[in-house]
Formats: C-alpha cells, sequence, structure tokens
C-alpha cells in the first residue's frame, strides 16, 4: 500500500515537472499558447499558474494575456475585454498571482464536467489560498478544450 502510494506521488511529481518545464519552454517563444484539446485541466491550471508567476520577465503582461486566453468565453463577456482583465489581475485579491514566488497545487475535486483546485500562492511570505475550477469547453466542431471558469479567494477552517 505505502509503495503504491509513493509510485503515484512519484508519477504526479515526474509529470508536474513535466509540464512546468514544457510551459516555461513555450513561454519564452514570442507566441502565446492557445487553446488546444491535448491539454489536461492540470496543463492549462500550471500554464496559467507560470504565465502569471514570470509576467514581468514576460514583459507587456503577457503573462496576464496568457491567462486571459484560457479564460472560459463566458467569463470573457464579464471579465474583458483584456485591458479590463489586466486591471482586475493587478487588484486584490489576484495581484498575489503576479511575480509570485511559489505555488502549491492540490486537487480538491475531479469528474468529467470539472476540476476543482487548491491553489496556495506565496509572494514575499505572504500566502494566499484560492479555489480554481476549470470546466471543458466544447466548440462548434465539437473539440473540447479546458478553460478556467473561476478563481475565488478561499480560507478553510480547521475543525477542531
Amino acid at each position: 500500500m505505502i509503495i503504491t502510494k509513493n509510485l503515484k506521488s512519484l508519477y504526479i511529481l515526474v509529470v508536474f515537472a513535466i509540464t512546468v518545464g514544457f510551459v516555461n519552454f513555450q513561454l519564452k517563444s514570442k507566441n502565446l499558447i492557445l487553446p488546444n484539446t491535448k491539454l489536461t485541466a492540470f496543463q492549462v491550471l500550471v500554464l496559467q499558474l507560470q504565465s502569471l508567476k514570470n509576467n514581468s520577465k514576460l514583459g507587456d503582461d503577457r503573462g496576464i494575456e496568457q491567462v486571459f486566453i484560457f479564460a472560459h468565453p463566458e467569463n470573457k463577456k464579464i471579465t474583458g475585454p483584456i485591458k479590463k482583465f489586466k486591471k482586475m489581475i493587478k487588484s486584490d485579491p489576484y495581484s498575489i498571482f503576479l511575480d509570485h514566488n511559489e505555488n502549491e497545487v492540490e486537487l480538491a475535486h475531479k469528474d468529467q464536467f470539472h476540476e476543482v483546485y487548491l491553489v496556495k500562492v506565496t509572494k514575499n511570505n505572504i500566502s494566499r489560498t484560492f479555489l480554481w475550477t476549470l470546466i471543458p469547453y466544447i466548440d462548434n466542431n465539437k473539440n473540447s478544450f479546458w478553460f478556467t471558469v473561476n478563481v475565488i479567494s478561499y480560507q478553510y477552517k480547521k475543525e477542531v
């Protein structure tokens, strides 16, 4: 039982490392990554987190623009256009994502309709936790893409 758990943890760590490496390589190119049927919800989340973490390094708010590309089309009607989205990301509670030092991601819930992650972000020794939800979006050609549908600040209370 312990061996199975350790192998599962090792597998998750390897997949995470490969995904982060791929995302960092892609973000160094001039082009932003577009939705792709091969990207998993977790890969989209990592892409968005790395984009925000490296926003200043990428220049011209390209990290924020990358995140906006993977915002759910219905959400873009409310949070967009991009100028409005940038203003939102640069304000509380989301500003902690910009150029953050580290993040921790934990799967909270997964089914065929959505994936929800607990994301703890740390910047300058200040941490904040968010619930990050992604859902698949089916386009007119019946292709399925993962998009972020909401990111909300989350405070959990420990039971005593």
